[in-house]
């Protein structure tokens, strides 16, 4: 992850920031978003026909060991799974904040090219979201997928001797975590986000491969990049070490998603090509995932706290009996 790509906030800043939306404490919370728009998978040379396409929606959320998971195969809008204290509603990919204890996971394939959805759609567009916070003790995992766990599956025939694909997208990743102050040790906040594009030939050998990271020529097998604007197969997180900071992962620059999240006015530009394919059958997988995982541990005192703690107490003790003797 570039350092650039990675803001600190300081723990007053950071709780003005999270709990804006009117909570009085920040515990453990977690954010991840991205939103891919724009999609065209193209074949510049030879010629390739469809054989069919599958579409793969699914959210998940679970607080204290209390799970829901929704959509699946054959999804393309995953119902919100929610537990807790989620305010936030259907297809609302924005921040709820440090508001409640929650856990909630959200997941949309708002257009397709192949097949054209809604008719006459021309390009892609698939957004996830994962999000939870604790109050007080516990753990919560959250996420939201499309892709072929999550998102679309295409199988395509080389009619020609050989042929190629292209891809073209824009995405906005953003992620967000924070500890507050007064967690234990073994308190954690992870974001994490992925997005991968696979061709396997008939006999499942993986053909092309490209894992966005930032880096031109990186993360990509079987084909050459021409854009890769950021990471989106990274993570986010923080420990006890680093508790108190507002740690932001927001490498394209668009900022808080607003509205419901499923904007197409800001995003960094991806694109690659695979190598030549040779006649034959393949599929086509893209995936996406978003996540989060949180763990607060209450804050135990520090030895020397304790000793200080002792000290008063013997001494607010040995004040009293001085009272009481003099009285």
């Amino acid at each position: 992850m570039k350092l650039s790509q990675l803001k600190l906030i300081p723990a007053a800043a950071a709780l003005a920031m999270l709990c804006a939306a009117g909570s009085a404490h920040a515990g453990a919370y977690g954010y991840s978003y991205n939103n891919i728009f724009g999609l065209t998978i193209n074949n510049p040379t030879g010629v390739i026909t469809l054989a069919n396409s599958t579409t793969i929606s699914r959210s998940t959320a679970t607080l204290n060991n209390v799970s829901v998971i929704n959509g699946g195969a054959g999804s393309i809008d995953a119902p919100r799974s929610a537990v807790g204290a989620v305010t936030k509603g259907e297809n609302n990919f924005t921040q709820q904040g440090p508001l409640g204890t929650f856990s909630r996971g959200d997941a949309q394939i708002v257009s397709t090219q192949f097949p054209s959805f809604p008719p006459g759609a021309t390009s892609t567009q698939a957004v996830n979201v994962a999000e939870a916070h604790l109050d007080g003790p516990g753990t919560a995992d959250a996420s939201g997928r499309n892709g072929s766990a999550t998102g679309f599956s295409v199988n395509f025939v080389v009619g020609s001797p050989t042929a190629t694909l292209s891809f073209d997208f824009l995405a906005s990743p953003f992620m967000q975590v924070f500890l507050n102050n007064d967690v234990g040790l073994q308190s954690t906040a992870t974001a994490n986000l992925a997005v991968t594009f696979t061709i396997t030939d008939a006999a499942g050998a993986i053909v092309f491969n490209w894992a966005p990271d930032g880096v031109i020529g990186s993360g990509i097998v079987g084909g050459t990049e021409s854009a890769d604007a950021a990471n989106l197969n990274t993570n986010l997180g923080t420990t006890y070490l680093t508790r108190g900071n507002l740690l932001t992962y927001d490498p394209s620059g668009c900022g808080t998603p607003t509205g419901t999240g499923v904007g197409t006015t800001c995003g960094g530009a991806y694109g690659a090509l695979t190598n030549t394919l040779l006649a034959g059958n393949y599929t086509l997988t893209l995936n996406a995932v978003e996540s989060v995982d949180l763990v607060k541990q209450a804050a135990t005192p520090e030895p020397g706290t304790l000793a200080l703690l002792g000290l008063g107490l013997a001494g607010l003790g040995y004040a009293s009996r001085r009272k009481m003797a003099a009285g």
